[in-house]
């Protein structure tokens, strides 16, 4: 019965997501990115149209909440609820809090939509491969040297600038990659919470250079998420027509 239940939720969740709009996203919620050592910081999972906060994502939904210490050494993190965790820094440093869905496929048919590929399927109208991940940084004591390099998801915005430094009116540089190679001409949105409350509303946007560089100005301080999709072609198109990829840094501007 909750098997049941978690798939009629899954193909709810993506039943109209063709353009980027209707897209839900993946997204990290900090509420201290700058703790001391030893102290507690809770993180909870954003899932949906509306930053900050909108629906509640199901367990069985996520694949992997974990941390990355300056070394590129795994931490996990204390699971308080399904959607909220618990990272308790021991030493000094910057951390990185990854977060991502278990991947899969949806096929649209003209009977309904199905959580498989087109093989086997009938009157099948389209298939796409969804991906989303997440991506957020911690900073214990005074490090301020960002690190700069990918972490090796297939699409990844890393930071080119410290965001604890950010002040409102500031630019931030980010570069977009998908196979560690730079993403240019890609659309980028940014936007801060208390924005507004509609879905899908963002507050800044941009494209990426030939390097792959976005440059978003910082409009107001508060807690911020940035938001990329792209999609590429399914390499088997009797298996599914393309893959679909969603990638969102969250950051605080104090």
């Amino acid at each position: 019965m909750m098997k049941k239940i978690f798939l009629f939720f899954l193909l709810l969740l993506f039943c109209f997501q063709a353009p980027f709009a209707r897209a839900h996203s993946l997204w990290l919620n900090i509420d201290n990115n700058q703790p001391k050592v030893g102290q507690a910081v809770q993180i909870e999972i954003g899932w949906g149209h509306k930053f900050p906060k909108d629906e509640l994502i199901s367990e069985e939904f996520m694949n992997q909440v974990y941390a990355l210490n300056s070394k590129g050494e795994k931490i996990s993190l204390k699971k308080i609820s399904p959607s909220r965790f618990e990272f308790m820094p021991k030493t000094p440093g910057i951390y990185k809090i990854l977060a991502n869905i278990k991947p899969g496929f949806l096929s649209k048919t003209t009977e309904g939509y199905k959580l498989q590929p087109k093989k086997g399927l009938q009157n099948v109208v389209s298939c796409f491969r969804f991906d989303m991940r997440a991506k957020a940084f911690i900073f214990v004591g005074d490090s301020k040297k960002m690190p700069d390099q990918c972490i090796g998801d297939p699409l990844e915005i890393t930071p080119l600038k410290n965001s604890k430094l950010l002040k409102e009116g500031d630019i931030f540089p980010v570069k977009v990659t998908f196979d560690e190679k730079a993403l240019p001409n890609v659309d980028v949105r940014a936007t801060y919470a208390g924005f507004s409350d509609q879905p899908n509303t963002y507050a800044y946007s941009t494209k990426t250079n030939e390097e792959g560089v976005a440059r978003i100005k910082i409009l107001k301080k508060g807690k911020w998420v940035v938001n990329v999709l792209h999609e590429v072609p399914y390499p088997d198109p009797e298996e599914c027509d393309k893959y679909r990829y969603n990638y969102c840094f969250t950051f605080e501007v104090k």
